[in-house]
């Protein structure tokens, strides 16, 4: 059977008749992959995004089918896909969406894709499972290539352009970015469906977390596993395993609004910038690509190692699982062991993404604070233009036992809020002091990590 589909796949290959050298024709094609590879996608796969405006055709590097038997990365049987991207790699879609246009002046932000994405649209409603792995090799660029996103696989569609679930590496982590706070009626009222700009990050209503971190993301397959309930409802809900280890789950809207379907890329897609050199390719392997509709146990996994039983024997505390504000209510209980009067400072920490040392940190502001049944409340705030008070005031506190979380919309020197978590340790410090810190964001312009940090000291 993999020879069978080997063949039929190399059949479609040379059925691109006049190529030129190093080109193949995927214009309007329907791609099929080996079942060494992928399995339930029946309807195939298609192209996205690079084909040359005149010639419609796309450089033959963009994909491939390789062997086991010629040293190439394979998680289980003998076949895996190879996607490379190389810098200027932009180009326009049938329906005529161009990858290359220039989405922001002063960055020069573009586009660069070779994405495939299924045919097979995932419903609306109903319950689906989906496993792919990865390889992303040790030289695989990217600090200092100013990347605005280096997108991994998504779950994306149309016409509504606001991807529900994506996962990017630009921050040197696999980090889940999830933006179905945009599907709400409220946002769709207000902005509209087709400009993707509108739908940020940052909004409380969305989320970004960080699935594996950067020591354990290169030079090692990496077995994703993940079971969806959709639905445009609240009742829906979003589990990730990640080598067996429940790492996310989300209870809420999956579904895209009525109208927009939602379909499964993968391969690399990235925002390159002006910043970004000239020469900078990035190569990735994906196996084991499976889908099926219901059931767990349609996937075998065993194959790679792990069972149904074990996966959904999992669970994560209410505390970490994630939602839409408001929309839900979880039983979340924080813990009274640090109650007392405390001062709260507010630090910006400047990190080196390579090491995290410290590039520059310093003291923003102070505020005075209590902290009764687990729950914070200011008794006096220092004003500041660094972080404004108006976001600060709305913070959540939450005391888990060994840790605390600071969770809230928080600017820093911006305009922009950025939803996030501030955590730490429910141990005193040597200075007498309990510190968290929390990821704002990351400075592409001048590759550092942007991060708040907040120190309780007790007050007598």
């Amino acid at each position: 059977m993999k020879k069978l589909f080997g063949l039929i796949f190399l059949g479609v290959l040379l059925f691109f008749t006049n190529l030129c050298a190093g080109e193949m024709n995927l214009w309007k094609k329907t791609v099929k992959l080996p079942e060494d590879v992928s399995k339930g996608y029946k309807k195939g796969w298609e192209f996205g995004n690079n084909f040359d405006p005149k010639t419609r055709l796309t450089p033959d590097y963009a994909f491939n089918i390789v062997n086991k038997s010629d040293g190439y990365p394979v998680r289980f049987g003998d076949q895996s896909i190879r996607f490379e991207l190389r810098h200027g790699d932009c180009g326009v879609t049938p329906g005529g969406y161009d990858d290359c246009t220039i989405w922001q002046k002063d960055t020069g932000h573009y586009s660069e894709r070779h994405e495939l994405g299924s045919k097979d649209k995932l419903p609306s409603k109903g319950i689906t499972w989906h496993t792919f792995s990865f390889f992303i090799p040790e030289d695989f660029p990217i600090l200092d290539h100013h990347y605005q996103h280096i997108s991994l696989g998504q779950f994306h569609g149309g016409p509504n352009n606001n991807p529900g679930f994506k996962w990017d590496a630009d921050e040197e982590t696999y980090q889940l970015r999830r933006r179905t706070g945009c599907w709400l009626k409220e946002f769709i009222k207000k902005n509209g469906e087709k400009d993707s700009f509108k739908c940020s990050l940052g909004m409380k209503e969305n989320k970004r977390k960080d699935v594996i971190s950067k020591q354990d993301l290169k030079g090692k397959w990496q077995d994703v596993v993940i079971n969806i309930k959709w639905s445009r409802k609240q009742d829906g809900y979003f589990k990730q395993w990640i080598n067996g280890n429940l790492v996310y789950h989300y209870m809420g809207n999956t579904s895209k609004p009525k109208g927009s379907t939602n379909q499964f890329r993968f391969g690399i897609y990235r925002g390159a910038t002006n910043k970004t050199p000239k020469e900078s390719t990035q190569i990735i392997y994906y196996d084991e690509i499976h889908y099926v509709k219901k059931s767990c146990d349609k996937l075998n996994l065993q194959e790679l190692g792990y069972s149904c039983k074990a996966l959904n024997d999992q669970k994560i505390p209410n505390i970490y699982i994630d939602h839409i504000p408001g929309k839900i209510k979880l039983d979340i209980n924080s813990l009274d062991t640090l109650d007392g009067r405390y001062k709260l400072s507010w630090y910006w920490v400047n990190t080196n993404p390579k090491d995290n040392s410290i590039i520059k940190q310093w003291k923003i502001l102070q505020d005075e604070i209590t902290i009764k049944d687990g729950n914070l409340s200011f008794n006096k705030m220092e004003k500041s233009d660094v972080i404004s008070d108006k976001y600060i005031k709305k913070i959540k506190f939450l005391n888990i036992g060994e840790k605390f979380i600071i969770r809230g919309n928080l600017d820093l020197d911006t305009s922009m809020t950025e939803n996030m978590e501030i955590i730490g340790l429910t141990k005193i410090d040597e200075y007498g002091s309990y510190k968290a810190e929390g990821l704002f964001g990351y400075d592409n312009t001048k590759n550092r990590n942007e991060n708040i940090k907040v120190t309780l000291t007790p007050l007598k």
